[in-house]
């Protein structure tokens, strides 16, 4: 099995036509031989390179391409700081050696490797060091030859015959140059291609096109003679460059429709036998001891499994076959029967892999050189903070896990510790993150999945969270990735949150008495108000309940509420959609015909409340922070507010950074009173007629999640409510009504929203 890099030089003309051989007299690098060169050289066997390996990881250079692999290192291609580079590098010691050419390639199963620049090429041997071989292939022939390939220290080339190509050998033999004409080809050979048998140092493989067909043979290197002559037969493309051992040569052939096949040939019988493998891309076939190797390339990057991404070996006596790697980047024929592999293994990660035949004859790849990269798909890194604050305003939570590989599909499970709930959604490294194409990103809205219903979002509660990921590998190379990790969700309170789950909810009070809790969240451009939750009973023994966001320090909305004797009373959020027992705020509050509260209308950041008397005044009620005393004493800021049938704090909706208010008046004109910062409001402004048809206005805050306040005015029965988007701008601090989109088990009627 090889790779191989065929380069092409057409000569402009002739420059001479005598051979000229030379050593040492291109402008080509000196290596000083390795200091183990002799050992490593010595060891046929690998025993010191394995030793080696073990001591201290070879590196492989990355992105890099393998071209040929000797006894004492390998020939790589691939990225460089100046551009495309090749480098030579050692097993002793994992050093390496960049070969400044524009070509270069090696010679199967040595340490020879040819440089060259479109004429001139040189053989070196990267063992010592020394140049076997410096030849101008402008002197070549009558008119210049083009390079053909390589095998030892001898350097094919071919010249333009009268019906075909001619093949030359060129050496260094007893010190002088020599050039000889292969023999045993046909007259009209063509496209005449050359290289080294690593099982057979006297050999070479030739491959040409006769007659309008393919064909291999093999080419005595001693006396220059092509023999074993055999036809490529294949309807379609033939798939590469055969490979031979001491018993059998293999190749791949591909029909018209695609599907390839590995053919292997006894090499004293005929002997032939066909491994059909279905439709592939390019499959590469090795040969180690009495066993067939093959498999597709590139199969790590591809986006759908399939079993020809492994490299198989095939025993050619019984047909068993062994899994040796888990893909194939590319491989090369090694020296005394083995193969070298870039590929890489679950278990051991990227690299370059030796195939040998274990104690028991049966193929085994043992790692020789390391990327440092996994193969399995591993978590490199992550930005998912500790702490996570989310604000509407600023959109999506950005959630980012840099994974090895990027033809994953990725489960993300965010859950909550306390509930138990959950956002479950898929995720796939985007190529279209220029910025690092590895990243698995998640755009989380602080929502999780309602009743555990993906696709139907619901506000995520706050507190401890855990998150855990499975990747799993789209090609099915490698075990799917599970990691985990913890972060913490916070928010700011909301006057109408009252399970602390960053989206408002509404209360609703039936004619028994009963308080109901319908959570809401805007998707999909709308808001959706969820099934009800029975919050308790006995909630007719008040006329008033009124939301009054936090007024005890913690993250989620409270309320009062007012008895029949006026007395006033405290019911503080437990963020979970419940209220503690009441507490006594005072009495005397039968004086009032209308509350409000939930906004900060002083600017000092804690929640405010306002009431009207029946006389028309409209009294402020400082927030204090402190749920014992809630409210400091009330203090008059306006008279003439018994025109109005229903005063509502809205937050800020005019785009300032005090609380304001809406009131409707008896004809069902709708004004908007603008807070001045100092806990009262400036002169009201028209927001428009017909708001009579509501029976209850909320100032429900940010529904839409776009950092602005808005209003939810209902009817008296289920279904009948509309949410009022707020602007930003108070010369129309709302946008045209959106229908709700209510989930509900059964109709009811009710008396009072909050």
């Amino acid at each position: 099995m090889q790779q191989t890099s065929r380069s092409r030089h057409i000569l402009a003309g002739a420059v001479g036509v005598a051979l000229t051989v030379t050593v040492g007299t291109l402008a080509v690098p000196a290596l000083a031989a390795p200091a183990v060169a002799a050992t490593a050289a010595a060891s046929a066997d690998g025993a010191s390179v394995a030793a080696a390996t073990e001591a201290a990881p070879v590196p492989y250079p990355l992105d890099s391409t393998l071209w040929s692999a000797g006894a004492t290192g390998f020939l790589t291609g691939g990225p460089g700081s100046d551009g495309h580079e090749y480098r030579w590098t050692r097993y002793a010691d994992g050093s390496s050696t960049v070969l400044p050419h524009l070509f270069v390639q090696g010679s199967r199963g040595s340490d020879v490797v040819v440089f060259g620049d479109g004429f001139n090429y040189t053989l070196r041997d990267m063992a010592t060091g020394a140049d076997l071989l410096a030849v101008d292939l402008r002197t070549v022939g009558t008119a210049g030859a083009d390079y053909s390939g390589v095998a030892g220290a001898t350097l094919f080339a071919t010249t333009s015959g009268t019906t075909g190509e001619d093949l030359h050998l060129l050496t260094r033999t007893d010190g002088e140059p020599a050039d000889r004409t292969v023999t045993g080809l046909p007259a009209d050979a063509t496209r005449v291609r050359a290289s080294a048998v690593p099982s057979e140092p006297g050999r070479a493989l030739l491959t040409y096109q006769s007659g309008g067909k393919r064909y291999w043979a093999l080419l005595d290197l001693a006396t220059g003679a092509a023999t074993d002559h055999r036809e490529i037969v294949t309807t379609g493309q033939w798939g590469g460059w055969p490979t031979l051992s001491k018993t059998h040569v293999a190749w791949v052939e591909y029909d018209s429709s695609s599907r390839a096949s590995v053919v292997v040939v006894e090499r004293g019988t005929g002997k032939t036998q066909r491994v059909p493998l279905g439709t592939a891309g390019r499959v590469s076939v090795g040969l180690v001891g009495d066993w067939v190797t093959y498999a597709e390339h590139d199969g790590l990057g591809a986006y759908e499994p399939n079993p020809l991404y492994s490299l198989t070996a095939r025993s050619l006596t019984t047909g068993t076959t062994r899994k040796l790697l888990d893909h194939v980047k590319g491989e090369v024929s090694g020296p005394d029967g083995t193969q070298l592999v870039r590929g890489g293994t679950a278990a051991q990660g990227e690299g370059l892999y030796r195939i040998r035949t274990g104690a028991d004859g049966v193929p085994v790849a043992e790692p020789a050189a390391s990327t440092g990269e996994p193969t399995k798909v591993t978590l490199l890194g992550h930005e998912v903070p500790s702490v996570i604050n989310a604000d509407p305003a600023e959109g999506p939570v950005r959630l980012d896990w840099r994974l090895s590989r990027t033809n994953v599909a990725m489960a993300v499970t965010l859950r909550h510790v306390q509930s138990g709930e959950t956002k479950r959604a898929d995720v796939y490294p985007s190529g279209d993150l220029v910025d690092d194409p590895h990243i698995a990103r998640l755009d989380w809205n602080g929502d999780v999945d309602l009743n555990g219903e993906r696709g139907t979002p619901t506000g995520a509660p706050s507190g401890a969270y855990t998150w855990e990921i499975k990747a799993k590998p789209l090609n099915g190379i490698g075990p799917d990735l599970v990691a985990s990790g913890t972060f913490t969700l916070t928010r700011e309170p909301a006057p109408h949150d009252y399970d602390d789950d960053g989206s408002p909810d509404v209360l609703r009070r039936d004619g028994s008495g009963r308080l109901w809790m319908s959570d809401t969240y805007y998707a999909y451009d709308d808001l959706t108000q969820y099934p009800e939750k029975l919050v308790g009973w006995g909630w007719n023994v008040y006329d008033q309940i009124e939301a009054v966001g936090d007024v005890a320090g913690a993250s989620v909305g409270d309320l009062v509420a007012r008895d029949g004797d006026g007395v006033l009373w405290e019911y503080l959020g437990k963020g979970d959609g419940t209220f503690a027992p009441r507490t006594r705020i005072g009495g005397g509050w039968q004086v009032y015909n209308k509350i409000t509260g939930g906004s900060d209308l002083d600017g000092d950041g804690r929640s405010d409340l306002l009431a009207t008397d029946a006389s028309g005044g409209l009294w402020f009620y400082k927030g204090t922070g402190d749920w014992r005393a809630p409210f400091a004493p009330r203090v008059k800021i306006g008279w003439g507010w018994g025109v109005y049938n229903q005063i509502t704090a809205v937050g800020d909706v005019a785009g300032a950074s005090a609380g304001d208010l809406v009131a409707r008046d008896g004809d069902g004109v709708l004004w908007l009173y603008l807070g001045k910062g100092d806990g009262t409001f400036a002169q009201r402004t028209k927001i428009g007629g017909g708001w009579n048809a509501y029976t209850h206005l909320v100032g429900i805050g940010d529904a839409d999640r776009d950092g602005r306040n808005d209003l939810y005015a209902s009817g008296s029965r289920t279904g009948s409510s509309y949410l009022y988007q707020g602007t930003g701008g108070w010369r129309a601090p709302f946008r045209s009504r959106e229908a709700v989109a209510e989930h509900f088990w059964e109709y009811r009627t009710y008396n009072l929203f909050i």
